[in-house]
């Protein structure tokens, strides 16, 4: 019965040393594909988009207006009644600004994108992150998980 234990454990480790020495092939720079790859720009894009985040959470307009394109136009496709112009998202950063404190944004993953035809031809960002704030009336702290797509 003892025999059997010790060959089982040389037999474990044996496999496990095995599979961890081996190395992993590499992995392709940048991925591709006829309809959807990952741009080279990837990084400078996400970077691009998390820096308008920020600058939301801050109420910075300045730096909300330059991120923004003069046309650009929240758009809700499923709830077109909620979409926003740049005015509106504006002016709801900064009424959102003066009811809370200790806001902070943080990134949970971000993926850069590029579709090569269609309606949604173009680069996209896909930014998931967690927005902190406290409610100046109530003194409550909260988290809310969010998920935001942007077209760079």
């Amino acid at each position: 019965m003892r025999l059997q234990h010790n060959i089982a454990l040389v037999a474990i480790g044996s496999t496990l040393l095995f599979a961890c020495s081996q190395p992993c092939p590499p992995a392709p720079e940048h991925f591709t594909h006829s309809l959807l790859s990952i741009p080279p720009e990837a990084d400078a894009n996400i970077a691009v988009v998390e820096g308008f985040l920020n600058a939301c959470v801050k109420a910075d307009t300045v730096a909300m207006r330059a991120a923004m394109d003069p046309g650009y136009y929240g758009i809700l496709e499923t709830t077109p009644i909620d979409s926003s112009s740049v005015e509106q998202v504006i002016s709801d950063w900064r009424r959102i600004d003066s009811t809370r404190t200790d806001q902070k944004l943080t990134t949970n993953a971000a993926e850069g994108n590029r579709y090569a035809s269609g309606k949604w031809q173009g680069d996209w960002v896909n930014y998931w992150g967690e927005y902190k704030a406290t409610d100046k009336a109530t003194g409550k702290s909260f988290v809310v998980p969010f998920f935001f797509d942007a077209q760079v």
